[in-house]
Formats: C-alpha cells, sequence, structure tokens
C-alpha cells in the first residue's frame, strides 16, 4: 500500500506524554489476471485498492523513565479491496470486493520492574468486516445445498468479518538477567501469545475457521557480559497447540472431493540449540 498523503499532528502534553493524530490516504495499483474471466474478458481487469485512515494515540513514559506505554485507536474505510479467492478448481482469482471497515484500538507497554526483571504486553481488539461484498465467492456448504447456484454463483459477505482478523489478540513477555560472574550473564525468558478465533479462508467457509489458541515461547541462555558470545537452549511452542495459517477447497472438489481440504499446519513444540559467536 502507497501513501499519498499524510497529516500528522502531535502535542506534548508534558516530558512524559505525546499525543499524536494522523489522517492519511493511499493505494495499492491494479492490474490483470487471465483466470478471472467470469465469461467476460472486461473481468479480467481489477481495480486500483484505495485507502482512508485516521489513528489518535498516545505515547507515554512513566514510573520515572522504567516503563513506557503506548495506547492507539485506529479506523480506516477501504475501497476496491483486492481479494484472491479459490475458483474451486484449480486457480485463484484477484477480483475486488466493494467496500471494508477497519477499526480497533492498540495497547502495548514495557516495564523495567527491576534491574534484571524485564516485562513487556500487548493487547488488540478489531473489528474488521465487509460493508459491501455481494459477489464473493461461494464456500462449499453453498455450493451442496445448492444456495450458490441460486444466487447467481455467489455469496454476499456484507456485513461479515474479514479473513485473518481475529476480534482480540493478547501477548506477554518477560526476562530475567543475572550475571553469574564478571563475564558470564544468565537469562531466562518467557513470551505467551494469544489469539481469539480468526477465519483463513476468504469465502468464511466454517471448516476453515482457527479456533482461539495460546502459544509459548521459552529460552534459557549463558552469555558473555561483553556480548562476544551465547549459548541457548530454545523451545517453541512448549504448549503443543495446533493451528494452522492457510487452507482451502482441494482443487477439482466437484469431482468427487466436495468438503476435502488442504491446511498448511504450523510446527508443534520443538526444542532449539543456538550458538552464536561474534568476531
Amino acid at each position: 500500500m502507497k501513501s499519498t498523503l499524510l497529516e500528522v499532528l502531535t502535542y506534548d502534553v508534558n516530558d512524559n506524554v505525546m499525543t499524536y493524530l494522523t489522517i492519511g490516504n493511499g493505494y495499492k495499483g491494479g492490474g490483470y489476471d487471465e483466470s478471472n474471466r467470469l465469461g467476460l474478458v472486461e473481468n479480467e481487469e481489477f481495480e486500483d485498492e484505495n485507502v482512508d485512515s485516521i489513528e489518535i494515540g498516545s505515547k507515554m513514559d512513566l514510573w520515572d523513565g522504567r516503563a513506557r506505554l503506548n495506547v492507539a485507536a485506529f479506523y480506516s474505510e477501504f475501497e476496491d479491496v483486492q481479494v484472491s479467492t479459490f475458483d474451486g478448481n484449480c486457480c485463484f482469482v484477484v477480483g475486488n470486493a466493494a467496500e471494508t471497515e477497519v477499526q480497533g484500538i492498540e495497547i502495548d507497554w514495557m516495564i523495567a520492574a527491576t534491574d534484571k526483571l524485564t516485562l513487556t504486553g500487548g493487547l488488540a481488539h478489531l473489528d474488521a468486516s465487509y460493508k459491501n461484498f455481494p459477489n464473493a465467492a461461494c464456500n462449499a456448504f453453498q455450493i451442496a445445498d445448492g444456495s450458490c447456484a441460486a444466487n447467481g454463483g455467489v455469496q454476499d459477505l456484507s456485513g461479515k468479518t474479514l479473513q485473518f482478523a481475529p476480534d482480540w489478540a493478547m501477548n506477554f513477555g518477560a526476562e530475567f538477567v543475572t550475571p553469574i560472574n564478571d563475564a558470564i550473564d544468565l537469562s531466562f525468558g518467557l513470551e505467551v501469545n494469544w489469539s481469539d478465533e480468526v477465519a483463513i479462508a476468504n469465502d468464511l467457509d466454517p471448516n476453515l475457521i482457527q479456533d482461539s489458541y495460546l502459544k509459548a515461547n521459552a529460552r534459557i541462555s549463558l552469555a558473555s557480559s561483553n556480548g562476544d558470545w551465547s549459548l541457548a537452549l530454545i523451545g517453541k511452542n512448549i504448549t503443543d497447540e495446533e493451528t494452522f495459517t492457510w487452507g482451502n477447497d482441494v482443487p477439482l472438489g466437484g469431482l468427487g472431493f466436495a468438503f476435502t481440504y488442504f491446511q498448511h499446519i504450523d510446527p508443534p513444540r520443538t526444542l532449539e540449540v543456538q550458538a552464536r559467536y561474534n568476531f
């Protein structure tokens, strides 16, 4: 997305609190997709995607500089949103949804609780929906029950949520660093991420909803105090959550493979040993 107009107003409440207002717009260039004829050559062309946005927020230093807090609220309207949709046979076609609306609040913070312990965290609430999308691709259930054909081969997603847009998301992190002696530091780290359920497929197929989940990563390391080397044991997804980042109907699903899907699965619980040396 390219920015074409950006206005930023800032106001320093005091030495520790800054507020701002940002107003801008931008666009993503259009193009052609030969797979998207739908019987007409002119359907190959998709238009520029445009956005108008506004954001208001504040950045704060607290607790004598030992803590930072950032808060932002935003609202964006997109027109002619470019979407890539599986055609049910073999290909993904690019076209334009009419309008989407995205608004939300983001909060992130960092606290130096002690000289050895640092805490971080974040919270985001997102309300993202199609304002107008009457010609969206049908999902497998609509094709099977005949409602897709009855509606001219499309479904109306106006008012429905966007894909990859969870209502809530949160994260928390903690790092504890302490010296063992004058030359070596020992550190422990923990990172926790939680996400609300999210639609993965553009057609909002109910079989392609990623349920809410919590994932945690942990790290323990030894490192030289001057930063020359480090040795770490890292655990990723230590709660062994089963999640996926992408999925859709299998190609040619109408030829005996209806309600069959593929998914890109995230890695399970993993352990890594990491060694670094700076020359």
